[in-house]
C-alpha cells in the first residue's frame, strides 16, 4: 500500500535481525569494514585461528626475545670440549647444559662432540651450524628393564612459574620444535619430566628417513593440571631424548602421568650398533600451542646464560691472580666468577701454581671452604720462602683449568 505523505524514516537493523552466513566477504565493499568500527572486545583470541597470526605479521618492535625455556638449543656453547666414555655414569657432554644421564647399569657407551653442519644442511636445519653428536663406541645389546641412557636438559624451578602447573590458575600448553637425525627411520620419543611432583609426558615423533636430518614441531603440549613446581633454584623440568629406555621407564602417549617415564613401548634402540650416531640441533621450548621460528641469539648471550651453571677458566703460563701469604708455605688468592652461580659451586683445580717467591716449591693446590656463588678462595702448599701476610704474585705452570661447577 501506497504512503500519503513523507516516507517513515527506516530503522536500522540490529545484529539480531541478520541471520548468521547472510552477509559473507563477498557482500561487503572494500574499506567497509575498519578498524574504528572494530571494537577491542570483539576481536577474541577464539575468533583468532592459530595459523592467521604468522611471523610476518608481527610488529617488529614486539617483543620476541626470551622465549626458549632452554639455554644452548642452538649447540654453540662448549666449554668442556669433545668427551669419550660415557655411560657408566651420569655426566655432562661437550655442549652446555645438555647431559647423559642413566639409570642402572646400561652396555651403552657413547662419546659426544660438536658437529659442524655443511651449509646444504644447515639451510635444512633452519640455519643452524652447530649440533651435539651423539657416536656409540660401545653397543647396548639388550636393554634391561631398569635401563635408560637420555640426553636431557633440566631447567631451572623459579624460571618456570608461568606455567602454571597445578591448580594455580590456567596451566600454559608447550610446543617443542628441534632438529634431529637418527641411524633409524620410525617411531622415536621425547619426553618432559617434572621431579618436583614425580610426572611425566612421553610425545612420540616419526623420523621419515635414517641418517637425514629433520626439522620436528611438537605443538600444543598440554601443561599439567596434577603437577608441581616449586619456586627454587632446582630444577622444575627436564626435555629428555631417549637412546634407550627399558620397560620400567615406558608408558602411553600424550598424557600426563605419575612417576619417571621417558619413551613408550615404541622407542627403539639408538645404540645397538657402534656405527649409530645420532645429532640434535635447534631445541626450542616455548609456552604457547603453536612452534613458532628459533630464536637465535648472540653467542655471548648464551655463553652468560650457561656460565650461570659451568665456567671454566684455563690459565696458561701467565698471572693466575694476586693472594696473600698465609704463612712460610700456604698462600691464598680469591677467585672471582665471571657470572653469579646458581649455588654455591663444586670448584676443581687442576694443575700447577706457583707464588712469585714458591717458584717451584709448588706441592698441591686446592680450593678451600669459601665458596660463594661469586668467588672461592683458594689455597696453594709451597715448601718453604713465603714471609706471612705479604701480597703474592699467583702464576700458572702450564695449563691451569679451574672449572665451577653449579649444574642442575
Amino acid at each position: 500500500m501506497a504512503y500519503l505523505g513523507s516516507t517513515p524514516a527506516r530503522a536500522p537493523l540490529s545484529s539480531a535481525q541478520i541471520e548468521d552466513g547472510t552477509i559473507d566477504t563477498a557482500d561487503l565493499a572494500t574499506n567497509a569494514v575498519t578498524t574504528a568500527k572494530i571494537t577491542a572486545a570483539n576481536v577474541t583470541t577464539a575468533k583468532i585461528a592459530d595459523a592467521n597470526i604468522t611471523k610476518a605479521k608481527i610488529a617488529g618492535g614486539s617483543a620476541l626475545i626470551g622465549r626458549n625455556l632452554l639455554d644452548n638449543g642452538d649447540m654453540l656453547v662448549k666449554q668442556r670440549g669433545s668427551l669419550t666414555g660415557l655411560g657408566a655414569a651420569a655426566a655432562y657432554t661437550t655442549m652446555d647444559r645438555w647431559e647423559l644421564k642413566i639409570a642402572a647399569s646400561p652396555q651403552g657407551r657413547v662419546s659426544t662432540s660438536s658437529s659442524s653442519a655443511s651449509k646444504d644442511n644447515s639451510i635444512l636445519l633452519e640455519g643452524h651450524r652447530f649440533t651435539l653428536e651423539i657416536d656409540c663406541t660401545t653397543a647396548e645389546s639388550a636393554v634391561a628393564a631398569g635401563e635408560y641412557i637420555i640426553i636431557t636438559q633440566k631447567i631451572e624451578a623459579q624460571n618456570l612459574q608461568h606455567l602454571l602447573f597445578g591448580s594455580e590458575g590456567s596451566q600454559q600448553a608447550l610446543s617443542l620444535r628441534f632438529g634431529f637425525r637418527s641411524p633409524k627411520s620410525g617411531t622415536h620419543c621425547v619426553a618432559l619430566y617434572s621431579p618436583d611432583g614425580n610426572r611425566n609426558i612421553v610425545k612420540e615423533f616419526t623420523v621419515a628417513v635414517a641418517d637425514t636430518f629433520e626439522i620436528i614441531k611438537i605443538e600444543n603440549i598440554p601443561g599439567d593440571a596434577l603437577g608441581t613446581i616449586n619456586n627454587d633454584t632446582g630444577e622444575g623440568l627436564r626435555v629428555a631424548f631417549p637412546l634407550v629406555a627399558g620397560t620400567d621407564f615406558q608408558v602411553a602417549a600424550d598424557s600426563w602421568a605419575g612417576g619417571e617415564d621417558y619413551a613408550t613401548s615404541n622407542q627403539q634402540n639408538l645404540l645397538d650398533n657402534t656405527a649409530n650416531n645420532i645429532y640434535i640441533a635447534g631445541v626450542q621450548l616455548e609456552v604457547g600451542s603453536v612452534s613458532t621460528d628459533f630464536e637465535f641469539e648472540p653467542q655471548s648471550v648464551t655463553l652468560t646464560k650457561c656460565k650461570r651453571y659451568f665456567e671454566q677458566k684455563n690459565y696458561s703460563s701467565g698471572v693466575v691472580g694476586v693472594g696473600a701469604a698465609g704463612s712460610t708455605t700456604v698462600f691464598y688468592w680469591d677467585q672471582y666468577f665471571e657470572v653469579e652461580k646458581r649455588v654455591a659451586p663444586t670448584v676443581t683445580l687442576t694443575g700447577q701454581v706457583y707464588s712469585a717467591l714458591g717458584g717451584s716449591g709448588f706441592s698441591s693446590g686446592e680450593v678451600i671452604a669459601e665458596v660463594t656463588v661469586n668467588k672461592c678462595r683458594v689455597a696453594a702448599t709451597i715448601t718453604s720462602g713465603l714471609t706471612a701476610k705479604d701480597a703474592i704474585l699467583v702464576t700458572a705452570n702450564g695449563t691451569v683449568p679451574i672449572a665451577a661447577t653449579a649444574d642442575l
